[in-house]
């Protein structure tokens, strides 16, 4: 079952993805209220602890290696802003403060609508919990609420809690899925587009490492139908800066980048698409390190211009086009629009992966209107933080 919506990108989608709100007094002492609707300190207790796993898991090894930290406990004190003198640990913790205000608001706004959650829905959320109590407490419920008191809640809130991560997903469908009060709409698809992506063609020259080719010329592949890579020498690494350099000389003296392309392109993956190549921030942030420089960099460039990029196994003479409008609706571009959702194991369309984005939009536009309304307990909220919390790894 899922335990979790995906929010957004970078180390805030990594909040997000591991935070859940709820609805129910009795459940601890609220910290926030919005029309009746209670966040508690409890349920903070429990996001925080989600979050840390999480930190801990994918990042704590590089925090520490890169502050030569003992260990990841002493990072959360480290100063992350001089200007304000705010440590990682109050920065980080503020995300889950305001992620739970941006959920206070979507609650409220599924009770306004009047939705309620499928009943197949709730008897599959309670068949997880029952999974989860029999995994790690064999059954028993005592036990299993002494395991979930470390981590500040018991069975009944943490069905509660996800219960909550699937009424959101409930009211996103309400208002932009498939015949949704709202839909995504053609001027939201465009909008989106224009505002995220980037264009662009390159001509891809190899250094350090290049594919490994047999006597045909064909690249090699592995068992698992990969191209082969090997070490290039410093000759050849030397050789391919030239020719990047004479490239990049032709297309500065009259010669259409297009010709030179066709000359010296060493990345014929590239060859299908004849519209050029369309890059998202999602698209190319990530792991991958040389998506991201190129997409940073073509953000700064303007249409027209052309760059020489270095990433560390390519050189890339990179020349930015001018989006063209309706490009997502083009199959020969439909690589560049489709989106891979882990939770589904499928793909989805770019309309069904703007589905989140809209609907995050949405619900900040509405706690805006409602702000005035909604009251915080700061002192209280305050009490909670990553350093004090113990991280859970499970739930």
């Amino acid at each position: 079952m899922k335990k979790c919506i995906r929010i957004a990108a970078c180390l805030l989608a990594a909040v997000m993805m591991m935070i859940s709100f709820v609805s129910c007094s009795g459940m601890g002492t609220p910290v926030m209220e919005l029309g009746g609707t209670e966040i508690t300190g409890n349920m903070i207790e429990f996001w925080l602890s989600r979050y840390k796993a999480q930190f801990v898991y994918y990042y704590g090894d590089a925090v520490c290696g890169q502050y030569d930290l003992d260990n990841v406990d002493q990072f959360w004190a480290i100063v992350a802003d001089q200007a304000t003198g705010q440590t990682y640990d109050d920065v980080m913790s503020s995300f889950i403060y305001e992620n739970a205000e941006t959920y206070l608001c979507s609650l409220y706004l599924f009770d306004q609508f009047g939705l309620s959650l499928p009943k197949e829905t709730v008897d599959e959320v309670d068949t997880y919990i029952e999974e989860l109590c029999q995994t790690y407490a064999y059954g028993s419920k005592s036990e299993f609420n002494s395991i979930l008191e470390k981590y500040g809640v018991n069975r009944k809130l943490l069905r509660e809690l996800y219960l909550i991560d699937e009424k959101v997903d409930y009211l996103q469908e309400y208002l932009f899925g498939t015949g949704g009060t709202l839909g995504v709409t053609k001027v939201d698809k465009e909008e989106y587009y224009q505002a995220n992506y980037v264009r662009m063609r390159q001509i891809c020259i190899f250094i350090n490492e290049c594919p490994e080719l047999d006597e045909k010329g064909n690249p090699v592949l592995d068992k698992d139908g990969y191209t082969k890579y090997r070490d290039m020498t410093a000759e050849e690494t030397q050789q391919a800066r030239e020719r990047a350099a004479e490239a990049l000389k032709k297309i500065n003296g009259g010669d259409s980048f297009m010709s030179v392309l066709s000359k010296y392109d060493e990345n014929p993956s590239d060859d299908s698409y004849v519209n050029g190549l369309y890059m998202s921030k999602d698209s190319s942030m990530g792991t991958d390190e040389a998506l991201e420089k190129i997409y940073t960099e073509l953000q700064k460039m303007k249409v027209g211009e052309i760059k020489l990029i270095e990433t560390e196994n390519n050189l890339h003479i990179i020349e930015k086009l001018e989006l063209d409008e309706g490009a997502y609706d083009k199959e020969t571009n439909a690589d560049f629009f489709t989106f891979y959702d882990p939770e589904l194991e499928k793909y989805m369309t770019f309309e069904h992966y703007l589905k989140e984005p809209l609907f995050l939009e949405y619900i900040a536009e509405s706690l805006e209107k409602f702000s005035a309304d909604v009251k915080i307990d700061e002192a209280e909220l305050k009490k909670y933080k990553l350093s004090t919390v113990q991280a859970n790894y499970y739930y």
